[in-house]
């Protein structure tokens, strides 16, 4: 049978707990000490037991003399009171060396289900505690009367200074991994600010521009529009035609009317009456094509997309030319129309187009604006036009 080898492990104890232990040990030194006199006493007051029976107590002097010089441990009428006294002190001085004291007693735990917030002692006699400044505020907060909801007491609880106590001694990070309710708290406050910043972004970068109150592209409307009657169309001539007429405005074209967003199949048709002569499509009909091929957002690159497939469909050349004075002025004058698209913020809040008709005595540039007829009806400088150029296309038959 193989050997069993038993090994303790010896734990060592702290100083506390040594402390404790000689102490311990002191007080059960000091009251075996006393149970040993407090016995000792006992014996000689009580009577000496002498086999089974009990010895006799000495026989009572028969004269004062004998009562004085007598030294046994009985007086003359019964045992003497002061061996008795001694007893009763012993006893008392033993249970005396058996009873704690609050300096050798260890605290006691409190075993309350609810335990104060706090670091404070638990009694007098729990040792020197020193409260911590952060819980001790805490464990005030606590006393505050939210049962019955007030201002006065929620304005004492939200001023309380606990959090930016313990804020500052231990740091946000370490503040966040000991409170889950202000991690959470601090991250539903990062992606508030993540979304307003993008918010905001958007809002600059998708937001329409407008022109300045003195910019020559801003006009005041003062009436409704108007376009040229369909029996006047014919080619070689660009009709005015406007977005918001009433005979097409309110018809749907994407996100909104062909009377707000359709400057571009407005546009368009009057480019495509001036070079085929057809009074029969209007813009109606160009916005209704847009939107069945998927062309009415208004940016720019959409615009521009849409010209080149509507040109390729309805039987129309797009050649794309520069934007610059030489350039705009051969095709004016060679009797072209010329749909120049616009910049966001200048001739619309949004991409645009106008389409060029004419050049004036005063060497300026007759155009018409499909948004507006207060732009259709002045005249515009060369640096006007191109300053507000995003491309510029000739228009003719296929």
């Amino acid at each position: 049978m193989a050997a069993t080898t038993t090994v303790r492990v010896h734990r060592r104890k702290s100083p506390a707990a040594v402390r404790r232990s000689e102490t311990v040990a002191e007080a059960r030194k000091r009251a075996s000490a006393w149970m040993t006199v407090a016995a000792t006493r006992l014996k000689e007051a009580l009577p000496v037991r002498e086999g089974r029976g009990t010895k006799a107590a000495p026989t009572v002097a028969s004269s004062a003399d004998d009562a004085e010089t007598s030294k046994g441990p009985l007086a003359a009428s019964g045992p003497s009171p002061a061996p008795l006294a001694a007893a009763r002190k012993a006893v008392g001085a033993v249970r005396d060396a058996l009873t704690p004291t609050p300096a050798t007693a260890p605290a006691r735990r409190d075993r309350s289900r609810v335990l104060p917030a706090t670091s404070e002692p638990l009694s007098p006699n729990g040792g020197a505690v020193r409260a911590d400044a952060v819980i001790a505020t805490r464990a005030r907060r606590g006393t505050y009367p939210l049962a019955a909801p007030s201002w006065h007491a929620f304005r004492g609880y939200v001023t309380d200074r606990s959090d930016w106590d313990e804020l500052r001694s231990v740091g946000l990070p370490a503040m966040m991994r000991a409170h889950r309710a202000l991690a959470l708290a601090v991250a539903a406050a990062g992606a508030a600010l993540v979304l307003t910043l993008a918010a905001l972004a958007a809002y600059f970068c998708l937001a329409p521009a407008t022109a300045s109150a003195n910019s020559p592209y801003e006009a005041a409307e003062t009436a409704a529009p108007t376009s040229t009657p369909a029996s006047q169309w014919k080619a070689g001539e660009i009709p005015s035609l406007y977005q918001a007429d009433a005979a097409w405005g309110d018809i749907p074209y994407g996100q909104a009317t062909l009377g707000e967003a359709g400057a571009a199949p407005t546009g368009f048709a009057m480019a495509y009456v001036a070079v085929t002569g057809d009074t029969a499509k209007t813009p109606a009909d160009f916005a209704q094509w847009a939107t069945d091929h998927d062309l009415t957002a208004a940016g720019a690159d959409t615009v521009q997309t849409f010209l080149a497939e509507a040109a390729s469909e309805f039987g129309l050349s797009l050649k794309l030319i520069e934007v610059d004075d030489h350039a705009l002025r051969r095709a004016i004058v060679s009797n072209i129309p010329v749909i120049v698209v616009t910049e966001p913020g200048t001739f619309a809040p949004v991409a645009s187009l106008i389409v060029l008709d004419d050049i004036d005595g005063n060497s300026r540039i007759v155009l018409h604006d499909p948004a507006s007829a207060a732009r259709t009806a002045k005249s515009w400088s060369f640096n006007d036009i191109t300053g507000a150029a995003l491309a510029a296309y000739e228009v003719s038959a296929a």
